[in-house]
């Protein structure tokens, strides 16, 4: 069994529906050994969501829940980094208001042509494919920049924009259209020596599915890449540790034998079912 469970969100995200104390008492019922609070941080929203006050409410809450849970539960101060470069300033302030144990490194919003949200809150029922292309092109390109310029150690949800493409709007998007890209960013990824997280959140829902996809996690293997990361990304208490044995299922298959867990931003290999 995974026993850590290194992304999940608390209600100190805008998007987040359990309090940190729901997500620890969701773990140790779960038979989790630890996990890590990862509260949203998009940083070209960092005044509109008032990033500093809620990252010091999440980190007051984190170190409540350490004093309560104390030899019950590990539990690390992490923070999920988007769209950093757009807000250099404010990505800095925020990354020094704790020393985190973990920090994520995501793609939530691409500012292409009059797209300017996130990709979760756009319609792509009826946009062009040419569109659509060129808007998940930009997003691999912009990942590589943030893979190039900026620090974190898990790079998470590689696939993610195809959630809402391809899962909520039937669009059919061949996400090897992008294969050199995908290269680029799998290279770039082992050559820091960061970890590739295996999001588990498409198994709270029908679909079933992990991001990135198997196929995409074998040719990581195939490039040399061991450094994994597991990660729920659970915005809800039920859907805390989703698709774990799934998870470990596949990445067994594909011939990885542990997964990675951060302490003070240093990985620690973690052997499955340890």
């Amino acid at each position: 069994m995974i026993k850590y469970d290194f992304h999940m969100h608390s209600d100190n995200s805008l998007d987040g529906r359990q309090s940190v104390d729901d997500a620890c008492r969701a773990a140790i019922e779960k038979g989790l050994r630890g996990i890590a609070i990862t509260d949203h941080a998009d940083i070209c929203f960092f005044e509109k969501d008032d990033t500093i006050n809620r990252f010091k409410k999440c980190i007051a809450d984190v170190n409540e829940a350490k004093r309560k849970y104390d030899g019950q539960l590990e539990i690390y101060m992490g923070i999920e980094m988007a769209e950093y470069l757009t807000n250099e300033e404010g990505a800095e302030n925020t990354l020094a208001l704790t020393d985190y144990d973990v920090v994520l490194g995501s793609i939530h919003t691409v500012y292409f042509q009059d797209i300017d949200d996130s990709y979760s809150r756009i319609d792509f029922s009826s946009m062009p494919k040419e569109k659509i292309i060129g808007f998940i092109d930009l997003y691999f390109d912009l990942m590589l920049e943030m893979l190039y310029k900026t620090d974190f150690d898990i790079l998470t949800h590689l696939t993610c924009p195809l959630r809402y493409i391809n899962g909520k709007y039937k669009r059919d998007i061949d996400i090897w259209l992008f294969e050199s890209k995908i290269r680029s960013v799998l290279r770039e990824v082992i050559d820091r020596g960061i970890s590739l997280e295996i999001n588990t959140s498409g198994y709270s829902t029908d679909g079933k599915y992990f991001m990135p996809e198997k196929d995409i996690l074998s040719l990581y293997y195939e490039m040399g890449g061991r450094r994994v990361s597991i990660g729920s990304d659970a915005h809800i208490s039920k859907n805390v540790s989703v698709g774990f044995n799934e998870a470990k299922n596949m990445l067994t298959d594909i011939g990885f034998d542990g997964y990675y867990v951060y302490k003070k931003r240093e990985p620690i290999f973690i052997v499955f079912n340890e």
